[in-house]
């Protein structure tokens, strides 16, 4: 098997289409099917069942996909290396909201102090997509709310940051001197959407005590929240770094809920097997 048989196994994976996958490569139709249907049967295994003249990737080709994506990879990185020394670096990161908001700007900022021709791209995304994307290597690195847990991962925390029942200062509940999670579930939430850490942790905390909160309102945006909670009688849940100043203000406030405040950890993940080049490990460092 050859690296253009691996190349031409990601574009057909990527694309989740024969056809899309021959165009994105130049390459006539037959050709792709061919070199699919080479690394079959040198393997002995399917990586795409046909059904309805659409293609699905088997279990097999998921795991197939993790490796070549990482050879090619390296390979390309090996190349740019030796071919092109002073080609600029490329690095992706994928970063919660939050985190996105507010750590990572000065982290690159500090990190092109070294390395100023070393782009890199950041895509913000909730922490469900971040940790699919690194285990596929879409990204090099992961910025994540809460713990990770996975074999193919590592992991490492490098913040520790507190979440908050919020309301507006106007709420019924803002001169309450103290309330339990009944009291506040008695409200309507506006509430981060699934997949995002911090609806997973406050989901299961008020599961854990038995309550259910009412989720009027869902939003990718942790400001929208803010603003929505200032003229709303609603509750929101969100992080004490992202209030600081509105809180300063007096235009929301902090709920004595207890717990009061619930810990969660922001964590850097990479895939085990990426292949850590000199910024890379400075960027890394930085955290």
């Amino acid at each position: 098997m050859t690296l253009r048989h691996l190349r031409i196994f990601l574009a057909v994976y990527q694309e989740m289409s024969i056809t899309k996958a021959s165009k994105k490569l130049h390459l006539a139709q037959p050709s792709v099917s061919l070199a699919i249907k080479e690394l079959e049967e040198f393997y002995h295994i399917r990586l795409f069942d046909r059904i309805n003249r659409r293609i699905f990737v088997t279990e097999k080709g998921e795991g197939f996909y993790d490796y070549a994506s990482h050879i090619i990879d390296l390979f390309d990185e090996m190349e740019n290396s030796m071919i092109s020394p002073d080609m600029p670096l490329k690095i992706s990161i994928g970063s919660s909201i939050t985190i996105g908001s507010y750590i990572v700007p000065q982290t690159i900022a500090e990190f092109h102090k070294k390395y100023p021709a070393c782009e890199v791209k950041v895509k913000i995304q909730n922490s469900q997509n971040i940790v699919q994307a690194v285990l596929k290597n879409e990204l090099d690195l992961g910025l994540v709310e809460d713990k990770v847990q996975h074999e193919q991962l590592k992991a490492v925390p490098f913040m520790q940051d507190e979440l908050y029942f919020v309301c507006g200062s106007h709420h019924p509940l803002a001169e309450e001197d103290s309330l339990t999670l009944e009291d506040i579930c008695g409200y309507p939430f506006f509430m981060r959407e699934p997949g995002s850490a911090s609806r997973e942790i406050t989901d299961g905390l008020l599961k854990a005590h038995q309550q259910k909160a009412n989720i009027q309102w869902e939003s990718v945006s942790n400001q929208s929240l803010i603003r929505a909670v200032e003229v709303n009688p609603g509750i929101t849940v969100l992080s004490g770094k992202l209030i600081e100043e509105e809180v300063k203000r007096g235009s929301v406030v902090i709920l004595p809920v207890h717990p009061e405040a619930f810990i969660r950890n922001f964590t850097l993940i990479y895939h085990k097997k990426k292949f850590m080049t000199q910024a890379l490990e400075a960027l890394v460092s930085l955290f």
